[in-house]
């Protein structure tokens, strides 16, 4: 969460439901590197469809992403969590 922090200010200001999103990817992909496509800083137009409010756009990133492929049924239920702001 420090690197959230320090990366990503305005996470905190998302409800509940949309930082546990947010804290859960960083937690399996790690802070990564924005230049570099890595873990979750990778998610460059995700992050900022986030940031605008804009989670059915977020969420269609998510699921587009390789991640999601790979993550499976966490990566659905998180993608669910994101575009609805409700907890699965």
């Amino acid at each position: 969460m420090a690197d959230l922090d320090a990366k990503l200010p305005w996470w905190r200001q998302l409800d509940e439901v949309r930082q546990r999103v947010i804290v859960n990817m960083c937690f399996n992909m790690g802070i990564g590197n924005a230049a570099l496509g890595k873990g979750l800083l990778g998610f460059v137009n995700t992050l900022a469809k986030v940031k605008a409010g804009d989670y059915q756009g977020a969420a269609d990133g998510m699921k587009a992403s390789k991640w999601y492929g790979q993550v499976g049924a966490r990566a659905e239920r998180l993608v669910k969590m994101m575009r609805t702001g409700v907890a699965a």
